[in-house]
């Protein structure tokens, strides 16, 4: 998997989080969905299969933390922690930024992560294309 339990640790403590969470399958379903989330994202330009398929050292460090808060955000969000929460919800509402920059989905539709593997479809990179014009300018005499 992507993120693994123990690798949660860097965003929450883990006496929080063993406070909060009951079973394991809790902690892997806010993973799951921090991941899908992110992917849905990422998926209109980026190679999620291979973003999220990568291990260890060879995984985005930015995206791997920006889905750890996603991650931290939904366990927490089942509890109540009272300040904790309150800091979650600005480390998931940042990562959901983050995601939308990165994807283009901003104002500029440009993406930001030049090391992210770019999708590609048999085998040439698929770019999109977004052209516009400026409004039609009349003088009024």
């Amino acid at each position: 998997m992507f993120i693994e339990k123990q690798e949660l640790y860097t965003a929450i403590y883990e006496q929080t989080l063993g406070g909060i969470v009951v079973n394991d399958s809790q902690v892997e379903q806010a993973i799951k969905a921090a991941i899908q989330e992110a992917t849905s994202y990422l998926n209109s330009r980026y190679d999620c299969p291979a973003i999220f398929s990568a291990v260890g050292d060879a995984r985005n460090a930015l995206v791997l933390e920006h889905c750890k808060s996603m991650a931290v955000w939904y366990i927490l969000r089942v509890s109540n922690a009272g300040i904790i929460y309150d800091k979650a919800k600005d480390y998931y509402e940042m990562a959901i930024e983050w995601f939308k920059r990165v994807a283009g989905v901003s104002t500029s539709g440009k993406p930001i992560a030049a090391d992210l593997p770019l999708k590609q479809v048999n085998g040439e990179v698929k770019m999109q294309l977004r052209a516009g014009s400026n409004p039609k300018f009349n003088h009024s005499f």
